[in-house]
């Protein structure tokens, strides 16, 4: 549909570190296809079809496989690592327990048989909680080579996230997201209902400080942890088939290979930056620095860092520019111009929903214009920076529609 009318979008630039995220390919290394990825020091552990890799990333430039074993059981679906064991959603294998401590020679331990396939698995401390078909198990890890049942609930979660501070297990559900919580009398667990959010299927769960975050197909929700309200939500452009989630930031990936960075220093998750990957993603997982992310996907395994945007609090951009489209959504050019004057030279680029640069251009000192001509690119959304040796903008979304 073409248009004549003008759009004004306003869009302010933070220029202090904690504000903006970039995230950059560091390495990558070739597997048969991974379904999901947990980190422990500088090692991230990689399952698949039959098979957990060991992969190095202490030169995230250059990962390595540094070990990896087929335990005969088929698929495994989802890992967990905690104190040198990894415990594996092994599907109609049930949990599948592996010893990593010695990362180049990884061992199968055992099985150990649930009453219905085990999707997921999650670990914290010494507890691991599991979400089957049927129903949300915890397990106690005093020895870690043989998980000890504890409790169950009879209710199907697609996955979960355990925190034993709280003793509450977050689990995405077939029917709605909802919260587990354990007490413990004269030695007996008791696994209870403690809240629950909407009643349709979620497929992931993730936890930061404040948020329990949720996935339903394109959609990001954040949770309260303590109330269980929906704090704020994201649209992605592409089936979300990933979900990890830091101290104030989430990261998303996408069935079209592509990783998203969503800030949550507020309520309402925003964009903040993206990159592609080899490969739709299937796993995600933050190192404890937050600094690097690994991502499990159909082409292997995906190192990527995580970078502040900026470090001089004084940059030399405007305070706020008004982004003009002409028309908008536009059909082949559209004019940005932004209030007050650039202090030194910049740099205009735009990247496409995957991360990938499409344009760049100089964005000569004193001027407050520039016109962008998309009409060699294909039609959607595209996101337009401007960038100094010092600070970088927010991204701004603009869409063509050719």
């Amino acid at each position: 549909m073409k248009t004549t009318g003008i759009f004004l979008c306003l869009m302010f630039l933070w220029t202090t570190s904690g504000h903006s995220q970039y995230l950059a390919v560091r390495g990558s290394v070739p597997l048969t296809p991974r379904t999901d990825v947990a980190i422990s020091g500088t090692s991230a552990f990689a399952c698949g079809a039959n098979s957990l890799s060991i992969v190095s990333f202490f030169n995230p430039s250059s990962p390595a496989v540094t070990g990896q074993v087929a335990p005969g059981v088929g698929d495994l679906l989802a890992v967990a690592v905690n104190d040198g064991y990894a415990y594996c959603a092994g599907n109609v294998s049930g949990i599948v327990v592996i010893d990593v401590s010695d990362l180049s020679d990884p061992t199968w331990v055992r099985n150990v048989q649930a009453a219905a396939p085990v999707l997921h698995v999650s670990v914290s401390d010494t507890f691991l909680a599991v979400s089957t078909s049927l129903n949300v198990t915890l397990y106690g890890l005093r020895n870690p080579e043989q998980p000890h049942f504890l409790a169950t609930f009879g209710r199907p979660a697609n996955r979960v996230a355990i925190d034993a501070g709280t003793r509450k297990i977050h689990c995405a559900g077939t029917t709605g997201a909802f919260l587990l919580g354990w007490t413990v009398n004269q030695g007996v667990v008791t696994l209870s209902s403690a809240d629950e959010f909407g009643s349709t299927a979620f497929t992931h769960v993730a936890l930061g400080n404040s948020y329990a975050n949720y996935i339903q197909n394109l959609q990001f929700s954040a949770l309260n942890k303590t109330t269980y309200s929906l704090a704020g939500q994201y649209g992605a452009v592409a089936q979300i088939t990933a979900l990890a989630s830091g101290s104030n930031f989430s990261v998303i990936g996408l069935a079209t290979s592509g990783v998203e960075y969503l800030r949550q220093t507020n309520a309402t998750p925003v964009f903040s930056s993206s990159v592609q990957t080899p490969g739709g993603v299937a796993g995600l997982a933050i190192s404890s620095n937050e600094q690097l992310m690994v991502a499990a996907t159909s082409a292997g395994v995906t190192i990527i860092a995580n970078s502040p945007l900026a470090s001089d609090p004084v940059a030399p951009l405007p305070e706020a520019f008004t982004l003009s489209a002409f028309p908008n959504p536009f059909n082949s050019r559209t004019t940005l111009s932004w209030t007050g004057s650039l202090h030194g030279g910049a740099e205009l680029s735009v990247t496409d929903i995957l991360g990938r640069e499409v344009m760049r251009s100089a964005v000569p000192a004193g001027t407050n214009t520039r016109q962008l001509d998309f009409s060699g690119l294909g039609a959607g959304s595209y996101f337009v920076n401007f960038e100094t040796p010092q600070t970088r903008s927010e991204p701004l979304r603009v869409i063509y529609l050719p």
